[in-house]
């Protein structure tokens, strides 16, 4: 295998198809005016009109990347009832001894002896800079039936599935989470963002350590590479709780959790008093310092404050140098203070790190006024475009 570098990866275009409320064909173009790839993207509509869905397409995409086969595609539509998607990345790779910008199209659903909603012509690859398309992906012709498609004869899509399948099989403890550490990751937020309480219920009341012997350190669920984390409302079990990853990377005593901290205190509690402090032993847990000499837990924060917790620890924890955020409802459940604060720390997190992009949904008016603004500004480092789903383009 000839050794395969990412420098970019970013997403170009989705296309659905019988999908949801999308059911004629429906493309979303994730670049901008100049056909640059957006690395800052707004989805806006009306609930009931496709917004989470096509994150959650986009999610089942993304999950087949390195796969061999797949035994489903984990989304009703597309496994059961006749949906079919297309995904376009543009890479920026080097390979074979060289630099070269491709386009990467991920296929899935009921798909017929034509395998791609959209094709890619010499000329739309031209004006895209790149000089080359890969087809990837699985269609199922036959209810039951996933067929791979991906070419045997091109070299470079087997180099970065056999490059991904390796990683997310071998890589070592934390390597994935350095800068240098190139494999595309997406992380994907669904609107409930809750941090709730650990639960301790196998714990026996008044017997010192209990708790800390019912919350074994050990390696959490989302953890080593992979293509796709998708977070979903947290459990109040110990193993899914983000105290359980913050005692896991203190004990890793390799800069992780200083990362993390370094993260969520400049992104969620700057110009306030408080900060996330460390943890502690028994139980073992993390400390939020209050500023007035109080100490309590994550559980006991603000509900924005826990949202955007949740948010930047995951993304500290689980970031790759190539990083694709999916964050739907962006502003559920914070006042409009608190999701000017979370459109603030996500501006400056793609101007701080020059591989991410993050697509998010909003149903916030305040939020979409200031979005649209934003994108009559040209600003360097930044390249924003949006969608507004109409019901009208739906049927």
């Amino acid at each position: 295998m000839d050794e395969l570098i990412i420098h970019e990866f970013r997403p170009l275009f989705l296309t659905l198809d019988r999908i949801g409320p999308f059911r004629t064909l429906h493309t979303m173009d994730f670049t901008d005016d100049q056909q640059h790839a957006c690395n800052f993207y707004m989805m806006v509509s009306a609930n009931g009109l496709g917004k989470t869905t096509a994150l959650e397409i986009f999610t089942c995409m993304v999950d087949m990347m390195g796969k061999r086969e797949v035994e489903s595609y984990g989304h009703e539509d597309l496994d059961r009832k006749g949906g079919r998607a297309q995904l376009d990345f543009w890479l920026r790779v080097h390979w074979q001894g060289r630099d070269r910008a491709v386009v990467l199209s991920v296929i899935a659903g009921t798909l017929g002896e034509d395998v791609v909603l959209q094709p890619w012509s010499e000329d739309l690859l031209s004006r895209n800079s790149a000089e080359s398309w890969h087809l990837s992906g699985f269609r199922s012709p036959v209810v039951g039936r996933y067929e791979n498609i991906g070419s045997r004869k091109d070299d470079l899509l087997q180099d970065l599935a056999a490059t991904i399948r390796a990683a997310t099989q071998d890589a070592p403890i934390k390597s994935f989470n350095l800068p240098s550490f190139h494999l595309p990751t997406v992380l994907y937020f669904s609107a409930y963002r809750d941090i709730p309480s650990v639960s301790d219920d196998h714990c026996e009341p008044g017997r010192s350590g209990a708790a800390s012997m019912q919350r074994p350190i050990s390696e959490p669920s989302h953890w080593n590479y992979r293509p796709l984390h998708a977070f979903d409302a947290h459990s109040t079990r110990w193993e899914d709780s983000l105290d359980h990853l913050l005692v896991w990377l203190k004990w890793l005593d390799n800069g992780s959790f200083e990362k993390a901290q370094e993260l969520v205190n400049k992104q969620v509690f700057d110009d306030t008093p408080k900060i996330l402090k460390g943890v502690r032993k028994v139980p073992p847990e993390a400390q939020v310092d209050a500023g007035n000499g109080e100490m309590h837990r994550l559980d006991r924060l603000s509900s924005g404050e826990k949202s955007l917790v949740h948010l930047f620890l995951r993304i500290a924890a689980h970031s790759t140098a190539n990083t694709v955020i999916l964050i739907d409802e962006m502003d559920t459940h914070l006042h409009i203070r608190w999701a000017h604060r979370l459109y603030n720390a996500l501006e400056k997190l793609v101007l701080d790190h020059p591989g991410f992009t993050i697509i998010m949904t909003t149903h916030s008016t305040e939020i979409l006024r200031r979005f649209s603004a934003a994108m009559k500004i040209e600003r360097e480092g930044l390249h924003l475009g949006g969608e507004l789903i109409e019901e009208k383009e739906l049927v």
